[in-house]
């Protein structure tokens, strides 16, 4: 752990960038806004921390290329406690109570009391990158045998498998008592929370890597064929689908109406979540595969080595925090601090008042 806290200058008035739907390109190598002065701790792991940390009860909670799964204490960054699987660790934690539930590469399912302990595992067919998904009183989570698997969370008692004919590498989305889950077959499925019967399928041309949304009567969801589609919940069918320039691997977001994500060819795409309509579209630095987040009126994004701090009316930069490799996960904004892992191997705690 690095405590490398200094003094926070005031934000610089007068921002430039391109408002409504053009681009805000960047241009040259020079970065421009860059904050170092932000960080208030970093942590380092001996591998690379690909998914978005899990916050609660004073600690951030990763995973981690090294195997490990670590605790942090929120306010210096150092290590409460590391929990050790039997491979790379991919999957993204969530918290459920006093659990913490998360994947491996080993094909395990690991649920961690919030002191360290295990509590139970359970063993699936493939190896998982998804992240859990909790609700009543039990844990959703894809795996790349091909299933979504539905465990008691409890004691982690498989209660029903439904195969989704891909890999299943996103977290499940839920409404009520229907889920929604992508594969890397190319179909958005609609499952029965109940039971695993799927409902419904909607095709895409490649594959679902990421989580969907869901808002309203429809679910909002991206793939590697380039496209956004949103689609009617209850149904499948198409309300809309907006082309882009690349393969979206990054989860949309949706908040006051409109929809933010990520593609591979480094923009930011802001739509209406009604028609689907451009409102704008930035250019950063690097391939977007992390869901946007928004937080306090500013949306934060990794790419190739730099967290954007944007404006979400118009796309452009307030800050810029650079780190060492590729921000692959959502930024985790919690009581006006934003926790960022990247590939360097490193947790970052960075003030964003």
């Amino acid at each position: 752990m690095v405590d490398r806290r200094s003094m926070l200058g005031a934000l610089t008035a007068g921002m430039i960038g391109t408002a409504g739907c053009l681009d805000a390109d960047s241009d040259g190598d020079e970065i421009d806004r860059l904050e170092p002065e932000r960080e208030l701790w970093s942590f380092e792991a001996d591998g690379r921390i690909p998914t978005t940390p899990a916050v609660a009860n004073g600690r951030v909670h990763v995973g981690s290329f090294d195997r490990n799964i670590y605790a942090l204490d929120t306010d210096r960054g150092t290590e409460q406690w590391r929990f050790e699987t039997g491979d790379k660790v991919w999957s993204a934690p969530a918290i459920a109570g006093d659990t913490l539930l998360i994947g491996g590469v080993d094909h395990h399912v690991y649920a961690i009391g919030l002191e360290g302990g295990e509590r139970w595992t359970v063993e699936t067919g493939g190896e998982i990158y998804a992240p859990p998904m909790t609700a009543a009183d039990r844990v959703y989570i894809g795996s790349n045998d091909g299933r979504l698997y539905a465990l008691s969370s409890a004691t982690g008692e498989i209660e029903w498998t439904s195969h989704l004919g891909g890999k299943v590498k996103s977290k499940l989305a839920t409404l009520g008592n229907r889920g929604y889950v992508g594969s890397t077959g190319g179909d958005l499925c609609a499952v029965d929370l109940s039971n695993g019967t799927v409902q419904w399928r909607f095709g895409t041309d490649e594959r679902i890597l990421s989580r969907a949304a869901v808002h309203d009567d429809r679910v909002v969801f991206g793939s590697t064929d380039g496209r956004c589609y949103a689609v009617d919940r209850r149904t499948g069918d198409e309300q809309w689908r907006y082309e882009t320039d690349s393969g979206i691997a990054s989860s949309p977001t949706v908040r006051n109406g409109t929809v933010y994500f990520g593609n591979g060819r480094m923009r930011v795409h802001a739509l209406d979540v009604e028609t689907g309509e451009q409102q704008w579209r930035t250019t950063l630095r690097g391939r977007v595969n992390g869901s946007p987040n928004l937080v306090d009126g500013v949306l934060y994004v990794g790419d190739a080595g730099i967290v954007h701090a944007l404006d979400p009316e118009t796309g452009e930069a307030h800050w810029r925090f650079e780190t060492g490799n590729p921000v692959n996960a959502a930024p985790t904004g919690v009581a006006y601090v934003a926790y960022v892992a990247s590939n360097d191997g490193h947790v970052y705690a960075l003030d964003v008042t």
